[in-house]
């Protein structure tokens, strides 16, 4: 079913039910004036004054139209909910395709280049390895050359795909050479304060909070202006607590730290996680906080 079939349905189901509701309204409305219902029920609870039982009518009246209220906030609620989950699912999506169209036009131009120039070299080589040494060696720095690009390349690659680290290192020590690494590259010191962890932690769950944290440190050196990071982790009666603090320039007063497609790909991770994050104003700078119950990490 297309989207627009999927809406249509929804509407006519919509427009069926308010038709049951009136049906339903104006039944009973024709019942009532043919029974009197309001007048023998009026009658009724006049031998229950003491009780004031003759409020009843109005207070429910009141109660229903109180819940009809408390109703269409909840609705417009969810659907503003849907609204954004839908725009963060294209948004994603688009993100995602991005990602693919980089990865083939990088594969397309510098593998498919790299390994036509190898090719030729290899086949210059051969032919003249016994007329010209020294060209034939030429040509085999050059193929040299070539491989560590394209080893290179590969590597860049694999490490978009996926954190390497997480299987050579382990997720403590990946996170402090994420540390160490973005400390040599963007010129601002980077601590860690990471207090034994258990092992065998999930997977996906070490994998989404060094996702979490390349972003937040990706951020920091765009938009923070600082000169120092603190990261800090331990878990604490099965919770996992993730806090990234900076000493920079911090949220400016209008800012909202719920826009961006990093940020939204950073609450989405941890939603994903049953966990919560906040941003919180450091003075100076801001503070990530991250908590995630781990019995709900392993589901």
């Amino acid at each position: 079913m297309t989207a627009p079939d999927a809406s249509s349905d929804v509407s006519s189901r919509a427009l069926r039910d308010l038709g049951r509701v009136a049906w339903l309204v104006g039944s009973f409305w024709l019942l009532a004036m043919h029974f009197e219902f309001s007048e023998n029920l009026a009658r009724a609870l006049q031998s229950y004054e003491r009780f004031q039982l003759d409020e009843m009518p109005l207070t429910l009246l009141v109660l229903s139209v109180s819940l009809a209220w408390f109703a269409f906030r909840r609705i417009a609620e969810v659907s503003n909910l849907l609204t954004a989950n839908r725009q963060l699912t294209q948004r994603l999506l688009t993100a995602q395709e991005d990602e693919r169209r980089l990865l083939s036009q990088e594969l397309h131009d510098e593998v498919g280049q790299a390994c036509t120039v190898l090719r030729i070299e290899a086949a210059y080589m051969a032919k003249v390895i016994h007329s010209a040494p020294d060209a034939a060696l030429a040509a085999a720095q050059r193929i040299d050359q070539s491989s560590l690009r394209m080893h290179s390349l590969a590597r860049d690659m694999l490490t978009r795909l996926r954190p390497p680290n997480l299987d050579s290192l382990g997720f403590e020590a990946s996170l402090r050479e994420l540390c160490d690494s973005w400390e040599q590259q963007g010129r601002i010191e980077c601590h860690t304060l990471i207090d034994e962890l258990r092992d065998h932690l999930p997977d996906h769950l070490c994998t989404s909070l060094y996702r979490v944290t390349q972003e937040a440190l990706t951020n920091i050196a765009k938009h923070a202006q600082a000169t120092r990071v603190w990261i800090g982790l331990n878990i604490v009666n099965d919770v996992l607590t993730l806090s990234i603090t900076d000493n920079g320039q911090g949220l400016a007063p209008s800012a909202k730290p719920n826009r961006g497609l990093g940020l939204v790909g950073m609450r989405e991770r941890i939603a994903s996680l049953q966990g919560r994050i906040h941003f919180e104003d450091a003075q100076p700078g801001l503070r990530i906080h991250v908590q995630i119950p781990l019995h709900g990490a392993h589901t």
